[in-house]
């Protein structure tokens, strides 16, 4: 005659193999369904994430705990007409004076032939022109070398404005998702927070321990990053502005958002600046802004982002830079934020994990 316990173990066993395979079936399709949308939802996710401590204030605060719908619509329409419109903004610039860029080298390029290379002395400052004069007479290659790029380029310049009208249509499409995911992800967060807490398969203080955790990397990437580089794009638009070049809010923009990259960062943009104002022969004012875009605009990162990020995280800097660097070759621009939180769960895992063993080792 069996146990109690082992009718109950038969019983377990035989219901749960075949709902295990169903969840992992409907897991598998529910990915293939959901993967386009995982980038957008991200977003959605990060960004309310971002604005939630302003959504409990107005909630709480101001409107007293009603109006739930009207609190979201109002933190979502501030999510995108304040973070993600302008930024897309100025990703369309960017990419159109880009494009307007590449076609004028093109055309140059293009126009210069094998027998004279005279338009690039026409671009260089006179004392170079006429110094590089007979190099480029002697060495008559260089021009079908030009000619055969331009070529190159002008044939090419079509498939980048086609791929650009097509990213353009793809970005609408995500912002609709952004828009709507970030609606219901502000007003049910922390329904949709206590249901991925009941089922995470840890000890209770270890759970609690594990989203805190979460919460303060989070936290300390995403405001460390974002207010470096508010910070980095103040000060470099200020520079554009002393040094007397135009439309200093735009470049500023830039700076702030190209800051959020490593390395690359703010130099893509000073740096091209004060090259103009050189070719202009604004020696003093070029000089200018090369030392305020190097030792003020670009060293304040150094000591701003660790600040804000490990500070605030209590993570250690290494394993910030790890997830910084590695998110961002794996999931683009999003990784930024996405690779410092994954590294730094996983280690506090691990770290569960050597704790709980060492206890246990200590036990017996």
């Amino acid at each position: 005659m069996d146990s109690g316990y082992g009718l109950t173990f038969r019983k377990v066993r035989g219901w749960f193999l075949p709902f295990i395979l169903v969840l992992f079936f409907l897991a598998g399709l529910s990915y293939l369904i959901s993967f386009s949308l995982l980038r957008p939802l991200a977003w959605s996710a990060l960004l309310s994430f971002l604005v939630y401590p302003l959504h409990q204030v107005l909630h709480h605060h101001v409107f007293k705990g009603r109006w739930p719908n009207l609190t979201a619509v109002i933190m979502t329409a501030f999510v995108i007409l304040i973070i993600v419109l302008p930024t897309v903004m100025v990703g369309f610039v960017m990419a159109r004076e880009g494009i307007r860029l590449y076609g004028n080298v093109a055309d140059f390029l293009k126009g210069i032939d094998g027998s004279t290379v005279h338009p690039l002395t026409m671009i260089m400052p006179p004392a170079l022109a006429e110094r590089f004069t007979p190099f480029f007479k002697e060495f008559e290659f260089l021009g079908t070398i030009f000619g055969q790029t331009g070529r190159w380029a002008a044939s090419s310049i079509a498939a980048v404005s086609r791929g650009f009208l097509g990213n353009a249509i793809r970005i609408v499409l995500q912002l609709i998702v952004i828009a709507v995911a970030s609606f219901f992800m502000i007003r049910d967060g922390h329904l949709i927070l206590g249901y991925v807490k009941d089922i995470t398969p840890l000890l209770r203080q270890d759970k609690e321990a594990f989203f805190g955790q979460a919460k303060r990397i989070l936290q300390g990437v995403l405001y460390g990053i974002t207010l470096t580089a508010i910070i980095q794009g103040i000060l470099g638009g200020f520079g554009w502005w002393y040094v007397g070049l135009a439309t200093p809010l735009l470049f500023g923009a830039l700076m702030a958002i190209l800051a959020m990259f490593p390395i690359i960062g703010t130099p893509l943009v000073w740096i091209p600046g004060a090259l103009y104002l050189l070719y202009l022969g604004q020696w003093k004012n070029a000089l200018v802004l090369f030392i305020w875009g190097l030792l003020v605009v670009s060293l304040i990162d150094n000591f701003l982002r660790p600040l804000f990020i490990s500070e605030g995280s209590k993570i250690h800097i290494l394993i910030i830079f790890i997830g910084v660097f590695g998110g961002l070759t794996t999931w683009g621009f999003i990784g930024i934020f996405l690779g410092p939180l994954v590294i730094s769960l996983f280690v506090f895992m691990l770290d569960t994990y050597r704790k709980e063993w060492k206890m246990r080792f200590r036990s017996e």
